[in-house]
């Protein structure tokens, strides 16, 4: 599985929900992240797209319990 910030190979024991992964490295950057650093735009940015895909998948698709988005 890919992780949804950097992109790179998630590792078994890595963050996982909506069949999505965050790898470790990136679990720690967030959790020590601050609003006014560089990186922050662009985490909010990844996870406002995890978000609508979501939400659109549901809205638009009436998804079956089980189904992918």
């Amino acid at each position: 599985m890919e992780c949804l910030i950097c992109r790179s190979v998630a590792e078994d024991s890595c963050l996982n929900f909506w069949d999505v992964a965050i790898c470790g490295a990136c679990e720690a950057r967030l959790m020590e992240l601050a609003v006014d650093e560089p990186s922050y735009d662009a985490q909010v940015r990844a996870f406002r797209l995890l978000w609508q895909r979501r939400f659109l998948g549901t809205r638009d698709h009436h998804q079956i319990e089980g189904d992918q988005v």
